[in-house]
């Protein structure tokens, strides 16, 4: 959805750009000794600008018998100009989409790594033999450092070798690691009683973990606040991140011992469904286009909001792309996506467009399912 709402600003973007490259065509050559007919100039820059925008609506070259040749080869390379940069910009786009859902890997190394370096931090703060004379008293019975969940992620070899290749460290910010433990962790009552006792069961040790991992990390404004400047998507990849990093926690007592999460459980499939439907959206969007008119007839589809436009024709190409995937799984998520990013409207709007498509398609026999993608259907 992002990438496709990034694509229709860019393609807007190209499309301005390539109109500004037709004005400058017919704009008066102030160098010139020769006379300049303003009005002429001015007509043929309009008359440029139009079949250039009737080109890209057709996807078809300049055509008009009337026009001067020079309009015509101006509309043209507009079109050329607007192509290049919009393949350009799609081919990106697509690569970024799959670097982002990497990212929650990357973001969900990074918050493994954070616990380990916070303990980390946590045992030199103990052992400082200076303090300042403001600071306030701390009990130094133990520290994160001991906490055998936080040594698990710490010995892990698994955990480095991942970083290392993701290339996610905190070595360069451990600033912050530290500013997070005195004002994070160290102000806290809850981390405060834990290092007040000098030993702990284990079931301590996985409710501290946890706790510091679910309620400092993820809610902690100076925490939070700084992984969402290392990545913009981290508000919206938080929660698969959180869900990981537990698991990971749990699994450190666990007979097989810890063990780090995959992102998904077929990460080559998903990758092909993401790409799918990015692509197939795009090939089918006139198709799309016009099955969605259908559905709004007291509605100029030119008028839906940019937003609910894409949600929909991509609902409109899982349905038809992924057998299967049942109807009412795809429904329901596009609903969710509608409700989160669009206006407050849209999930009813969205889930009454698509409850009538479906089942005229279904009825029109072009939506048919297959496997578990029948699961809903009877």
């Amino acid at each position: 959805m992002q990438a496709l709402y990034a694509l229709r600003q860019a393609e807007s973007s190209n499309q301005q750009l390539a109109l500004d490259g037709i004005d400058d065509l017919f704009q008066p050559d102030l160098n010139s000794m020769e006379p300049q007919n303003k009005r002429q100039l001015e007509g043929y820059r309009k008359l440029a600008g139009l079949l250039f925008e009737e080109a890209i609506k057709t996807d078809q070259p300049a055509q008009d018998d009337d026009a001067p040749t020079k309009v015509i080869k101006a509309a043209n390379d507009g079109l050329v100009f607007y192509r290049i940069r919009t393949k350009k910009d799609r081919q990106h786009l697509a690569q970024m989409m799959i670097k982002q859902v990497n990212g929650i890997y990357d973001d969900y190394l990074r918050v493994l790594l954070l616990l380990v370096e916070l303990a980390h931090a946590a045992r030199i703060d103990s052992e400082r033999q200076y303090r300042d004379v403001d600071e306030a008293p701390f009990p130094f019975e133990s520290t994160l450092n001991d906490n055998t969940v936080i040594q698990a992620l710490a010995d892990h070899q698994p955990l480095r070798n991942e970083a290392v290749r993701h290339g996610v460290s905190w070595t360069e910010d451990l600033g912050f690691v530290r500013k997070a433990l005195r004002e994070a962790l160290k102000t806290d009552d809850t981390y405060r009683a834990y290092c007040a006792q000098r030993t702990h069961t284990t079931e301590e040790d996985q409710a501290l973990a946890q706790y510091v991992l679910r309620s400092l990390i993820f809610k902690h404004e100076t925490i939070r606040d700084h992984l969402a400047e290392i990545d913009l998507s981290w508000t919206e990849n938080s929660e698969v991140v959180r869900g990981l990093a537990i698991r990971t926690l749990k699994s450190a007592q666990s007979p097989t011992g810890l063990q780090l999460e995959p992102l998904t459980d077929d990460w080559d499939e998903d990758e092909r469904f993401l790409n799918t439907l990015f692509e197939q959206s795009l090939q089918n969007d006139a198709d799309y286009e016009q099955l969605l008119a259908e559905q709004l007839q007291n509605w100029d589809v030119e008028r839906v909001a940019l937003l609910d436009r894409i949600i929909l024709k991509l609902a409109v190409c899982e349905l038809l792309s992924f057998p299967n995937i049942p109807i009412k799984v795809t429904i329901n998520e596009y609903i969710e996506l509608a409700k989160a990013y669009s206006t407050p409207k849209s999930g009813k709007f969205v889930n009454g467009i698509l409850d009538n498509l479906s089942e005229k398609l279904q009825a029109s026999g072009r939506l048919r399912k297959s496997g578990r993608g029948l699961l809903d259907n009877k």
